[in-house]
C-alpha cells in the first residue's frame, strides 16, 4: 500500500494539528505566537511547505514499510518477511 500526500493534504493536516495544539495546550501566548508564525511560514505553495510535505511522505512511507509484512518465496515456499529498508 502506498500513501502519498499532496501539498494541500499535508497543509490540512498541519492546520488540524496546530489548531489542536493552540486550543488545547497550556502553552504561553508567546509560544502560541511562535506556532502561528511557523504555520504562516509553511503556507501552501511555499518552499518550506513543499519540503515538509516531502518529509512527511518519507516518514509515513518508512513507518508503513517497517510495519508491513511481505510474502517472500524461498525454495518453492512462501513465507512472511519484514521489509528491509
Amino acid at each position: 500500500m502506498h500513501l502519498i500526500m499532496e501539498e494541500d493534504e499535508a497543509r490540512s493536516l498541519l492546520a488540524v494539528i496546530t489548531s489542536y495544539v493552540l486550543d488545547n495546550s497550556g502553552v504561553s501566548q508567546a509560544a502560541k505566537a511562535h506556532v502561528r508564525q511557523w504555520r504562516t511560514d509553511h503556507a501552501e505553495g511555499t518552499v518550506k511547505m513543499a519540503s515538509l510535505t516531502d518529509g512527511m511522505n518519507e516518514a509515513v512511507g518508512s513507518y508503513m514499510d517497517a510495519k508491513t509484512d511481505r510474502q517472500v518465496r524461498q525454495r518453492g515456499r512462501y513465507g512472511r518477511a519484514r521489509s528491509q529498508k
